[in-house]
């Protein structure tokens, strides 16, 4: 994750116009000829490999570009590219029986050891999600059993073993030892090459719907439609894919009415995907995914070391207003979790209450001085300038902040600036701004990467808990194999957690899109029946449809 620092981040809005207009044209009047094309913006960088990223537009790559072993449902996980399997009584063994019908886009028939390869990669490259397998999973006593089953041995038993495999994409392992360089920044053993790393910034060697085949790593990624896919696609599902590095609201208003642009981006404001809907008779949809915006409070550094601190700005926030003024598809949050999430629970939550706070404020060990010589505690909130809308929280909240007597601040970062930060103890912003959405349609899956110690330098945490206790809890909960059990586990750290007031618990995300009338997309368009809670897989583009230009 962290090695998105050495990417340049230029969005030139005009050469991104010019280049999504006349890249691979054809004769505009020859509707019959003319590729149908599913242009989006995203936040950017995107990493590809599927061992590196975890952010919402590396897991729409990851989605589209290549197949995982078992899909998210809303209930749970389907059967994918494994077609059932069996797991011990003990839950450490599991044997997975694999399709026999997959191709890779190389052409390369994907067997029991690319599966393998897939996994013995991910926890040997480190990033990414290999948190979710790296310290449970025995590559030594895992084996490929034949062509098209694979078992995977564990260290100790885990429950989420299933649904975390949502993340085992699943990688051509021919192609790949193919494009490994030996004499790389990275190098691992006992390969002794690049294990591909430095291929799969710009290729995909996946067998998903779309295969990558234009690649400008600081700019976009071209996918064509994956000819002999195994796996059902719309009827009119396009016939290409364009991930493209926007976010700014002038280009996608100007790309979007002159229709080369499909989908904005995730991150602009309400009130600029709205007008650019109804500017163009466009279309709105929002859908969930499974997270929600956090005020990551950095319980370790003054003056939010004080429970009675965080409580304070936990009843001095606004809470009613940043859904009213900010974030008017998205709903207060009933927990800690977002609400859809297996194991999720229902809390009593805070609600903007000045006078609870200033009586919180008042059992804090900085008062009086707090409020007596405020700037001596100054609190900074910060947002990414990615992410417009969250510049209005930070501005909430140091307003809210202002009322009960405290001094604060916002403070704009860069994405990757950001990361840097939150990478350290002494650099962690005070509060920090940021959605963090589930990898597999489960509590623990955030429960694991908000609060645990192991994530504690990562982007999705900014609270440096550290608590030894809680970490217990979670991995009690991982561990279970029995679902209600495993439940009831996330609830009791849930009420833990809740208690120490970490965090201000802003909203559930709804991610919301301005599209074009020609494009159908399911899970914006009736979110309940088909949206996935997990972070990526609503934006899976063999689901979309965009009409061929003679029929719009």
């Amino acid at each position: 994750m962290l090695e998105k620092r050495y990417i340049a981040i230029l969005i030139l809005g005009t050469l991104l116009i010019s280049t999504v207009a006349f890249s691979g044209c054809v004769d505009p009047d020859d509707d019959e000829e003319r590729p149908t094309l599913l242009r989006m913006g995203f936040a950017w960088p995107t990493d590809i490999d599927p061992a590196i990223g975890t952010d919402k537009s590396s897991a729409v790559a990851f989605t589209n570009f290549y197949d995982p072993l078992v899909f998210p449902t809303q209930e749970g996980v389907e059967p994918w590219i494994a077609e059932d399997w069996d797991v011990s009584e003990d839950a450490m063994t599991w044997t997975f029986h694999l399709r026999d019908d997959v191709t890779f886009h190389s052409g390369n028939e994907m067997t029991a050891e690319d599966v393998m390869f897939s996994m013995e990669r991910l926890v040997t490259i480190g990033e990414g999600f290999a948190h979710m397998f790296e310290p449970y999973i025995d590559i030594d006593e895992s084996e490929v059993v034949d062509d098209y089953t694979v078992r995977f041995k564990l260290t100790e038993p885990r429950g989420v073993f299933l649904p975390s495999l949502v993340r085992l994409y699943i990688v051509d392992k021919e192609e790949v030892l193919d494009n490994a360089v030996e004499d790389a920044d990275f190098v691992y053993e006992p390969w002794g090459n690049d294990l591909g790393r430095g291929y799969l910034i710009e290729n995909s060697a996946g067998t998903g719907p779309y295969n990558v085949y234009e690649a400008v790593i600081e700019d976009h990624f071209y996918g064509e439609r994956f000819e002999d896919y195994w796996g059902p696609m719309a009827e009119n599902a396009p016939d290409e894919f364009r991930m493209l590095a926007l976010g700014e609201a002038g280009t996608e208003r100007t790309m979007f009415g002159a229709e080369e642009l499909e989908i904005t981006s995730e991150w602009l404001e309400h009130h600029t995907v709205v007008d650019i809907a109804e500017t163009f008779d466009g279309k709105l949809g929002a859908y969930p995914e499974g997270g929600a915006l956090y005020g990551m409070m950095h319980t370790q550094k003054e003056p939010l070391d004080c429970i009675y601190v965080r409580k304070a700005i936990s009843y001095a926030f606004d809470y009613e207003s940043q859904i009213d003024d900010i974030f008017p598809e998205s709903e207060l949050m009933e927990g800690i979790l977002p609400i859809l999430l297996g194991g999720a629970v229902e809390q009593d939550m805070p609600t903007t209450d000045h006078e609870k706070a200033m009586e919180y404020l008042e059992q804090s060990q900085y008062y009086p001085d707090i409020v007596e010589n405020p700037e001596d505690y100054e609190i900074e909130a910060s947002w990414t300038g990615a992410v417009p809308a969250t510049e209005h929280v930070a501005l909430m909240i140091t307003s809210d902040l202002e009322d009960i007597g405290l001094e604060a601040r916002s403070r704009r970062y860069e994405w990757g600036a950001l990361i840097d930060a939150m990478y350290e103890k002494e650099t962690s912003p005070h509060i920090c701004i940021v959605w963090v959405s589930a990898d597999y349609p489960e509590a623990g899956s955030l429960l694991n990467a908000r609060y645990h110690s192991r994530n504690a330098r990562s982007w999705q945490q900014n609270e440096w808990l550290e608590d030894d206790d809680i970490d217990e809890l979670i991995d009690d909960a991982l561990r279970e194999p029995d679902m209600d059990e495993r439940f009831a586990l996330y609830e009791e750290v849930q009420n833990e957690l809740f208690e120490m007031y970490p965090s201000l618990f802003g909203h559930d995300q709804y991610s919301k899109h301005a599209y074009q009338p020609y494009v159908t997309w399911p899970e914006a368009e009736d979110p309940l029946e088909y949206s996935i809670p997990s972070n990526g897989y609503s934006v899976n583009v063999r689901n979309i449809e965009v009409l061929p230009h003679g029929e719009r």
